[in-house]
């Protein structure tokens, strides 16, 4: 829609960031009457829209004086249908009829959040944090699920023996920070009231230096249960220890325990439970350091066998059985997990583990050899995790990968770069997965700690980002639902092509569903395809007109529309088409107005 200078509407927000069926949604809305003439006989009308299909309309009356200014709410209820995505459309027609502005959002109707997790984070627990801004700022992304970064005192020991139910007081972390228990129940509270899911982090398998240290230097119980640095290990000797930084307290080292030691499974699962126990939590958020290579236990033996019978000298190749057995005793809690650099993730993707996530360093390899570096290989492992995690999934479809990767990391001064923030999210969201960038308020990553994080999102950015978080969630079902990739053949006139996102190519990429086949075009022209815009310094793509798509189907299409988080405020556009026949086939042909960054296109028979 043409923008109107008469009017303006702006969404606010909606009033939760997931909705089981049938909920109420409250939809929060600003409204300006821009011009001298009063609206006297104004409607607002809400449109409720599944991919392109209207499924509700809501109209409401509406007067406003000359230039005045109303915040006013709305409810719409959810359908029964569960696990789907909607595009609400709410525009203002004027005395004569015209529609003179026009705003959307997405709402997400899922009675669990597992089909489709959205991660966020939060890492600031100070006496003054404005929990209940914070959490609001987040939904207005649909964040439903929250990594609580550095919130523990001690990974060994999350929750210092002072903190009780009714008292939690306060605690200094290992870098010495002040984390005040009220303002954690806070926003564990306030992110319940916006239906988030809370998730406590902590390694799976760290202690720190006065849990194997007494305080006489010597060596305690836990020291038995670390692993070391097995002889032929290029990267060291001696046990395996990861250097956090300094700490005020001295418990700046992680000492790594091994996961299959009987007596630290227990230690840390009685540990994680007591926070359940004290804190509203719903959930362990486990961590990994990477792959560190081949290992023994304290006594120069395996970790334990795998399920073959077969010695285990990797500590990846350990995590389904550490999974397992932790999702077993977590009971009703949810247990998701970061297997660094995906080292090990075919392990995690076979295991129990409510929802999968990886943190990817484009200096790690694929089970293939091949470097975690392009955006085709991040696309590459998320499909794989689809496939391989389909077993272990709420509906058989598969588990949504949530990605981790820190798109400008040596990025010291200014805003967060858009290009390459946009691009990342483009493949990743096209081939199903999810991302973990927002946070800790309208925040955004660049860096693997949390608090040291100060780049932060420019307006065009930040207004770019919520647009995309509305899209993948009206678009879920067709981006995450059960879709699998597929070889039809495209070509593309005037403009270079690729199908493993080349750069300086508009990448066309391919999926299809039971309903649906969908063709996803992601702009790389006048870029390159490395996702890790370390300096912030990628170009824009080269915007692409007018671009003549052949795509190849032995399906009898009927109709098709484009979508895009970037055009028409993300509502489908219904393309004409011609149908053709070849010595390769059946193909139809139709024309993409533009494409900016992402574009997709779906097609139904």
């Amino acid at each position: 829609m043409k923008k109107s200078n008469i009017a303006d509407i702006n969404i606010k927000e909606t009033d939760k960031a997931r909705y089981t069926p049938g909920d109420l949604v409250t939809i929060n809305i600003s409204i300006r009457n821009n011009s001298h003439e009063k609206i006297a006989d104004g409607l607002l009308k809400l449109q409720a829209v599944h991919l392109h299909q209207v499924i509700d309309t809501i109209n409401y009356a509406l007067a406003l004086e000359a230039h005045e200014s109303k915040t006013m709410s709305i409810e719409w209820q959810a359908p029964m249908q569960n696990y789907q995505g909607y595009l609400l459309c709410i525009e203002l027609t004027d005395n004569r009829g015209m529609v003179v502005a026009q705003d959307t959002i997405g709402v997400d109707v899922s009675s669990d959040w597992l089909k489709f997790p959205r991660y966020g984070y939060l890492c600031d627990y100070g006496k003054e944090e404005e929990t209940t801004k914070k959490i609001a700022q987040m939904n207005r992304y649909h964040i439903n699920v929250i990594e609580y970064y550095d919130w523990h005192a001690l990974h060994h020991e999350p929750l210092p023996p002072q903190a009780k139910k009714e008292s939690l007081g306060d605690w200094e972390d290992w870098a010495g920070r002040k984390i005040y228990g009220e303002t954690l129940r806070d926003y564990l509270n306030d992110a319940h009231d916006r239906n988030m899911i809370n998730m406590a982090y902590n390694m799976i398998y760290a202690g720190t230096d006065s849990f194997v240290k007494d305080k006489d230097n010597n060596g305690t119980q836990a020291s038995s249960w670390q692993v070391y640095l097995a002889p032929e290990n290029d990267k060291g000797e001696g046990a395996f220890i990861f250097h956090m930084g300094f700490s005020p307290s001295g418990n700046g080292s992680l000492y790594i325990m091994n996961p299959l030691n009987s007596d630290w499974q227990h230690h840390i699962f009685r540990e994680q439970n007591h926070i359940f126990d004290v804190l509203d939590f719903d959930g362990w958020h486990g961590d990994t350091v990477g792959d560190w290579g081949k290992v023994t236990d304290a006594l120069g033996g395996p970790l334990g066998v795998d399920e073959q019978g077969r010695p285990i000298d990797e500590i990846k190749d350990t995590y389904r059985q550490f999974l397992n057995a932790a999702k077993e005793v977590l009971g009703r809690h949810y247990l998701s997990f970061n297997p660094v650099g995906a080292q090990g993730i075919e392990q995690v993707n076979t295991s129990h583990v409510d929802a999968l996530y990886t943190e990817f360093w484009p200096w790690d390899n694929d089970r293939e050899g091949i470097p975690y570096d392009t955006y085709q290989s991040l696309v590459t492992e998320i499909e794989r995790t689809m496939e391989e995690s389909r077993g272990f999934s709420l509906d058989g479809k598969g588990k949504s990968l949530a990605v981790k990767a820190y798109i400008n990391y040596y990025k010291s001064t200014g805003t967060m770069n858009e290009p390459g923030v946009l691009l990342c999210d483009a493949a990743v969201y096209a081939a199903g997965g999810s991302r973990l960038e927002l946070g800790n308020g309208n925040h955004m990553l660049h860096l693997e700690y949390y608090p040291d994080d100060r780049i932060p999102m420019g307006e065009v950015l930040q207004q770019a980002v919520k647009r995309m978080a509305d899209f993948t969630v009206a678009y879920e079902n067709l981006l995450r639902d059960g879709q699998i990739t597929t070889k039809n053949k495209v070509e593309i006139e005037k403009y270079p092509f690729s199908r493993n996102g080349q750069s300086n190519t508009i990448w066309v990429y391919t999926r299809a569903d039971k309903k649906h086949e969908i063709l996803h075009l992601i702009n790389l022209l006048g870029t390159d395809n490395i996702w890790r815009d370390e300096n912030g310094d990628k170009p824009v793509p080269i915007c692409a007109k007018d671009i003549c798509i052949k795509y190849y189907t032995d399906k009898e299409i009927m109709q098709v529309f484009m979508a895009s988080f970037s055009v028409n405020q993300g509502m489908s556009i219904k393309l004409p088409f011609e149908k053709g026949q070849d010595m390769e086939g059946g193909y139809i042909i139709f024309q993409i107005p533009e494409l900016s960054y992402w574009d997709m296109v779906y097609m139904h028979e």
